[in-house]
């Protein structure tokens, strides 16, 4: 049945309209469109899409109902159903559980809270992207918003209380649109050295708050994530062994919780210059035992996230003029320098903690292919 493209007047927007299919009947929007619903249990339920789509979640209902599933149309709200929702999300980690909350809490719960949820349709959730997207958020960040609420849409449809989720409806434009891919930078020996060099400037100047260099050394001299770094205790450097073992990470939540991945626990192989390092670092140290923090605070305790990216980590940045990277980008310029020395992909998934070849393929495989591009270039270059 084709769909009306006529403007609706006020009175036949609240008039349902019923179809050559029986129990399903449609709206007339003010644009004219058709919005289907279909009658279960003695209600209507609204259907995301066309015709189509309304038949194919009555005969999906049927089919429930041949099962001896219960049917349920449901007049709750959104918030209600995000709130069963969240409290489903049984395993989740400290901190990814305090993401979702404030993306409920600041984002999703005022903009949806009080409406039903099945009144909320793919328009709405492209409506909140394109908003999001002109406060200037990172897409990653509306991303990340979403999250729970295609969670929220998926548990409501699981329990037969909408037919579709809307968020698997947009189109590709009305998803979150990427300014364009950021080119990772490609470090060089001479950057690595002179990022070192300026944060141990940093510490000896007298306003100097805390020496952050034995962290950078490490961190781009191992690969190890932020919340690896700061987890690190003594007793995860076996110094007979020349090796580093990640066991945990530090949350944002200042507490330890496990690696990101099971793939994150790992064990790393160190060079004689950095195990002499981490000796004389321990030697130096007031918290030295085997529990303690490699890198503690002055309490001794391990140092915030925040504090090591903005006080030393930016700081020791602009002092050695290398533009453009993140506190994460340091495991790239692992990554760089284990490359550039021959190391396989197979291998350098284990060091970085990969779960997935793929994932470590995917974020390198251009610095394999200019390592091989550029060897074959000179060989055929060469006199």
């Amino acid at each position: 049945m084709s769909t009306s493209k006529a403007s609706a007047g006020p009175a036949d927007r609240f008039k349902r309209h019923k179809t050559r299919h029986r129990g399903i009947t449609y709206r007339l929007r003010a644009d004219g469109s058709r919005a289907y619903s279909v009658y279960i249990k003695g209600s209507y339920i609204a259907v995301e899409g066309g015709e189509r789509e309304a038949l194919a979640f009555q005969a999906d209902m049927r089919g429930r109902a041949a099962r001896g599933e219960r049917i349920r149309p449901s007049k709750a709200t959104f918030a209600e159903v995000a709130e069963q929702w969240f409290e489903s999300k049984r395993k989740l980690r400290p901190w990814t559980r305090k993401y979702y909350r404030d993306a409920l809490d600041r984002i999703l719960l005022p903009r949806f809270g009080s409406r039903k949820i099945g009144s909320i349709t793919a328009d709405d959730v492209a409506a909140l992207i394109r908003e999001l997207e002109a406060h200037g958020l990172a897409t990653k960040t509306i991303e990340n918003y979403l999250l729970p609420l295609g969670g929220t849409m998926n548990f409501a449809v699981r329990r037969a209380m909408i037919a579709t989720n809307p968020c698997t409806l947009l189109t590709p434009d009305e998803r979150p649109q990427c300014s364009g891919r950021k080119e990772k930078h490609v470090w060089s020996d001479d950057e690595v050295e002179a990022l070192i060099a300026a944060a141990e400037e940093l510490a000896r100047e007298p306003e100097a708050r805390y020496d952050y260099s034995p962290l950078i050394r490490v961190a781009l001299y191992t690969g190890l994530r932020q919340g690896e770094l700061l987890g690190l205790q003594w007793g995860d450097i076996d110094f007979g062994e020349g090796a580093l073992y990640v066991r945990r990470q530090w949350t944002r939540s200042n507490e330890y919780g496990p690696t990101k991945t099971a793939a994150g626990v790992r064990r790393i192989p160190l060079p004689r210059e950095l195990v002499q390092f981490f000796r004389e670092l321990k030697l130096g140290s007031r918290y030295s035992h085997d529990e303690d923090p490699v890198f503690a605070s002055k309490e001794g305790t391990p140092l915030g996230h925040r504090n090591v990216a903005r006080r030393g980590f930016e700081p020791a940045v602009a002092r050695a003029g290398i533009d453009g990277v993140t506190f994460h980008d340091m495991r790239h310029a692992f990554a760089s320098r284990m490359i550039a020395r021959g190391v396989e992909p197979v291998t350098l998934a284990k060091l970085m903690g990969h779960e997935d070849i793929r994932e470590t393929l995917n974020t390198y495989s251009h610095l394999w292919d200019r390592a091989r591009t550029d060897e074959a270039v000179r060989l055929a270059m060469s006199f």
